[in-house]
């Protein structure tokens, strides 16, 4: 199913990939994901090397990035975490091997636990959060977004 797709770290010349990437979200994704190009602007800062305390992985296939998933904040206790997957790639967790692949890393270098927002419209989002253990906390800051936290064990 996924075991031709490979999880890796995004370097500096993949800033083609990237856009694509974020130019094949449809109008779900991009409200979930990418509202006024913010996402996609953060992740090519990444690559051009000008966004600290951040980690970027791409899932790639047939030389395609087809998910997306970053920390942010490493320098707290508890990062955040952003992630995408591909619109044709959807339902084939994809999104559970990104999140497991961002969990590890956390988890591996010390990390409390992580942070995560989804749009209170993002119904599959919620599900897949919740069903891989993150707790709801409520509205973040009064946004249209749930605050999920995911607290690892020590």
């Amino acid at each position: 199913m996924n075991s031709d797709i490979i999880i890796r770290t995004i370097e500096s010349n993949d800033a083609d990939l990237v856009n694509e990437f974020f130019d094949q979200m449809g109008p779900e994704s991009r409200s979930f994901v990418n509202r006024g190009n913010h996402n996609r602007n953060g992740i090519l800062r990444y690559v051009n090397g000008a966004r600290d305390n951040t980690i970027c992985w791409m899932a790639e296939k047939d030389g395609k990035m087809v998910g997306l998933v970053w920390l942010w904040d490493l320098d707290k206790r508890i990062p955040w975490l952003g992630i995408a997957v591909g619109e044709n790639i959807k339902g084939k967790n994809l999104g559970g091997r990104l999140l497991g692949h961002a969990e590890s890393y956390a988890s591996e270098n010390g990390y409390g636990g992580i942070f995560l927002t989804t749009h209170t419209a993002n119904l599959r989002g919620q599900v897949a959060y919740e069903k891989a253990g993150y707790e709801k906390l409520g509205l973040h800051m009064g946004s249209m977004e749930f605050l999920y936290i995911r607290r690892f064990d020590r």
